[in-house]
C-alpha cells in the first residue's frame, strides 16, 4: 500500500512539475513577444528581433500583421 501511494505520489509531482515548466515557458514566451513588438515599432530589422527573442520567422510575422492593422498584442 506504502509503495502504491508512493507511485501515485511521484506521479502527481511529476505532473506539478512539468505543468510548472510549461507555465514557465509560455510566460517566457509572451514576455519575448512584448519585446519583439516594440522592436518592431521601433523599425528594428527582423534580424536582430529574432535573434534577440528566440521567435521563429512566424511568430515575428504574426506580431508585425497586428502591427500593420494598428492591433494592440494585449487585444488578441
Amino acid at each position: 500500500m506504502v509503495e502504491k501511494m508512493r507511485t501515485i505520489s511521484l506521479n502527481a509531482g511529476e505532473k506539478f512539475v512539468s505543468t510548472a515548466m510549461r507555465l514557465k515557458m509560455e510566460g517566457r514566451l509572451e514576455g519575448m513577444k512584448k519585446v519583439a513588438f516594440s522592436m518592431i515599432q521601433e523599425n528594428i530589422p527582423d534580424e536582430v528581433i529574432l535573434k534577440v527573442t528566440k521567435l521563429t520567422q512566424k511568430e515575428l510575422d504574426y506580431l508585425k500583421t497586428l502591427k500593420e492593422f494598428q492591433l494592440d498584442l494585449e487585444t488578441v
